[in-house]
């Protein structure tokens, strides 16, 4: 063999070497099949009780790399094992091998699992599942492929999770002693969309989205959200579009990254939140102006209708009022769960703890609740008048004058949406949208009823109210797909 080949040689065996190592498919020293795991558990198991049975066992996710899965074997397990005839049982953690997890305590016992009716291990179910299902690794849920081994109906079943060909979740569920398929489902999509609502009249558009967000200006209408969402994400192909006839067509806008939050000022100009910037005066023919930007993820966001805006980020609130061109800082004393900010630049926070904050020159002040048995769900600031919602009802507080009313309602509001001077309230699972009248002390009224749509958002543009919904997921049967 001539020296040039020899070198070709030693040059191709090298590159195979390189992609092996590099490849996420070759597992760490680290981890160990769900049969390996079960070995090492058992033993410290007899240790504790000689009789000692195996009950139920799960990989658990991490990040520490290595094959994710991908051949069946995981750095991290659970394990359970009771001693039969009492309520005994020890939870054992194994991790890299070793047992980093011992925990005995009493339970009612669950179906117990023989060791020798374990004929197929991680490794083999993975692989009939990659080939009859084309299985691929979980994302979002999880980091790759995960598996579960339990005793249904005295036969013991070993599942692997992970996302089918169009990345939606998914379970296949083998007979451990034979390798027969009992079950194989997958998380489908159901509802997701743009709602429009006129007298008389109900339209679907843009179905199976999820529209995570919608705002109306005096002549432009603005949705956001995902044109591909899963159970786990509504990032994965995100989008913003603007539309000058009342929803009829619809014109892609830039955006740097998904859009959390959106809205327009008194002027018809465009402000849009991203993870973590804000930008102003964004057109179909320009990205805009970039007025925020920040380290950490904007958590919450709002404005008045002077346009003065808050930003929650990190324990910290970002404030101006002049549009962005200078911000202010402050620190909150509690973490926040909401912030708003009113014409007159006072700001407000609601808590995790469920107080609610006024912040008045460097200090923050509790606003005593109307009622002492209340406990605020939402709260809301607009103009300068404080909304909140609790189990007795809406309540209405003139930051000045500091008095308290009460606005009827027929059912209970747990979530607040304000658009401008508009405030609406949903109930509980989305399943009704009432608007709130922000000036009179009229009843509320009942404007949409949800049924079976996931309501995220909701805003008015003339006479058609627009509801913003995102879909739902239910377990459906799987057949093999067609090699493509």
């Amino acid at each position: 063999m001539s020296f040039l080949k020899k070198i070709s040689c030693l040059l191709v065996v090298f590159l195979v070497f390189l992609n092996l190592i590099c490849s996420e498919g070759i597992a760490s020293d680290g981890e160990i099949t769900l049969k390996e795991a079960i070995n090492i558990g058992l033993q410290r198991a007899k240790e504790w009780n000689i009789n000692a049975t195996l009950t139920s066992v799960n990989s658990v996710d991490e990040t520490m790399g290595g094959s994710r899965g991908e051949t069946g074997k995981r750095f991290n397990w659970f394990l359970i094992f009771i001693v039969p005839g009492t309520d005994d049982y020890v939870l054992i953690g194994i991790s890299e091998k070793k047992i980093t997890l011992f925990r005995p305590s009493k339970q009612s016992p669950n179906p117990t699992i023989l060791y020798d009716e374990i004929k197929l291990d991680s490794s083999d179910v993975l692989q009939l599942a990659k080939d009859k299902y084309g299985l691929k690794q979980g994302k979002d849920w999880a980091t790759g492929y995960h598996f579960t081994l339990d005793s249904i109906d005295g036969t013991p079943i070993l599942k692997v999770y992970g996302n089918d060909r169009d990345n939606r979740f998914t379970s296949i569920s083998f007979n451990a002693q034979n390798g027969d398929v009992v079950s194989a489902v997958h998380k489908l999509p159901y509802g997701g969309g743009l709602i429009s609502k006129r007298i008389g009249t109900e339209n679907l558009t843009k179905k199976g989205m999820a529209i995570t967000g919608i705002v109306a200006g005096k002549n432009n209408l603005v949705v956001w959200g995902d044109k591909k969402p899963t159970q786990f994400s509504t990032t994965k192909q995100p989008f913003i579009e603007w539309s000058h006839n009342n929803g009829e067509s619809w014109t892609e806008l830039q955006a740097n990254n998904y859009v959390t939050h959106a809205w327009f000022d008194i002027n018809d100009q465009l402000y849009v939140a991203t993870e973590k910037e804000l930008w102003a005066r964004i057109t179909s023919k320009s990205k805009g102006t970039k007025i925020l930007s920040l380290n950490q993820s904007i958590e919450k966001i709002d404005n008045s209708i002077s346009n003065h805006i808050a930003v929650l980020s990190n324990g910290n609130i970002y404030y101006t009022t002049n549009q962005g061109e200078s911000w202010e800082q402050a620190i909150v004393p509690k973490p926040f769960y909401e912030v708003q900010i009113s014409d007159n630049g006072d700001l407000v926070g609601l808590t995790e703890e469920r107080k609610i904050l006024q912040k008045t020159n460097d200090k923050w002040n509790e606003i005593t609740m109307p009622n002492s048995n209340d406990e605020p769900l939402d709260m809301k600031v607009i103009n300068n008048k404080l909304f909140i919602t609790t189990q007795s009802g809406i309540w209405v507080r003139d930051l000045r004058e500091g008095n308290w009313r009460k606005i009827k309602v027929d059912e209970e509001v747990v979530k607040f949406v304000k658009k401008g001077e508009k405030l609406f309230g949903i109930t509980h699972r989305g399943e009704a949208i009432y608007s709130i009248n922000t000036n009179e002390e009229s009843k509320s009224e009942k404007v949409f009823g949800a049924g079976d749509s996931i309501v995220w958002d909701v805003d008015i543009m003339g006479d058609t109210l627009w509801i913003a919904t995102i879909p739902y997921y239910s377990w459906e049967e799987m057949t093999i797909p067609q090699r493509r």
